[in-house]
């Protein structure tokens, strides 16, 4: 696949967002390309970020057989 059959699939895509908050986010995302700047976290995204490190560095992880577990009991209730 060229470049021109992939910017013709990305435009198709765009053309079908009709989420407002997903087209800023890839506009952002665009512009930062363009720019060559960093992306910049948001509050929220900080604060999931570290808040997920914390969780993972005082073993508050749940592996993922006893998630798979905790499932199907809750599905046979």
């Amino acid at each position: 696949m060229g470049i021109a059959d992939l910017q013709t699939d990305i435009i198709k895509n765009v053309l079908s967002i009709k989420d407002k908050e997903t087209l800023l986010l890839f506009k952002e995302i665009l512009s930062s390309q363009d720019l060559k700047k960093e992306y910049k976290l948001s509050k929220f995204e900080k604060n999931f970020i570290s808040e997920s490190i914390a969780g993972y560095k005082s073993i508050h992880t749940i592996s993922n057989d006893a998630v798979f577990k905790k499932n199907e009991e809750w599905l046979k209730e």
